[in-house]
């Protein structure tokens, strides 16, 4: 393994795959647009840290929160997008193709014993560069205006974790409020 090729391929911003993320949420965003579907919040998933390959939309509305904005519950089931109610799987494939690809150049640079189950320095670095572009593909559709007047709440989640990633993007992507509000309950 060329520990310092593989260092300076991990520390590539990955502009391609932002770029493919915005054109994503844009044309997803205007699918649910034109059928008249209102959401307060919309997150990408893009699978484990030692798996993402793919991005999956999830989007919510406020008549899909499962408890009244009374209940001790209310915060918990806004944010977390293991609640949510639309899951939307298609509209990627850019993106999708992208993940794919920089997973495959990874793969033929880096090598561990085989058993080795825990994921080492490089794949937590190729994990958090993909992740990175998420965000910035997520945050550059929010800046062109992808999402009108509306300020829905925005995130890049990994199911039933606690990654830095979620709460990083939260901080990222929406007002200093929305991000006190989440990290009061996920921080």
């Amino acid at each position: 393994m060329d520990v310092a090729a593989l260092l300076r391929w991990l520390a590539e911003p990955r502009p391609a795959l932002a770029a493919a993320v915005a054109e994503g949420v844009r044309a997803h965003v205007a699918k649910l647009r034109s059928r008249g579907i209102e959401f307060y919040g919309y997150a990408l998933l893009p699978g484990e840290p030692y798996d993402i390959h793919s991005l999956v939309a999830v989007t919510n509305t406020e008549a899909d929160i499962k408890v009244p904005w009374t209940d001790g519950q209310y915060r918990y089931y806004r944010y977390c997008v293991d609640e949510w109610a639309h899951w939307h799987r298609d509209g990627f494939a850019a993106a999708n193709a992208l993940l794919v690809e920089a997973n495959e150049r990874f793969k033929s640079m880096h090598s561990k014993d085989a058993g080795d189950y825990m994921m080492d320095e490089f794949e937590v670095a190729h994990a958090n560069a993909l992740l990175d572009a998420v965000v910035r593909g997520l945050g550059s559709a929010k800046h062109a205006g992808v999402f009108g007047r509306a300020e829905p709440f925005l995130v890049v989640w990994i199911s039933d974790s606690g990654h830095q990633i979620m709460a990083e993007s939260v901080q990222r992507l929406n007002s200093a409020a929305v991000a006190k509000e989440f990290l009061r309950e996920f921080g």
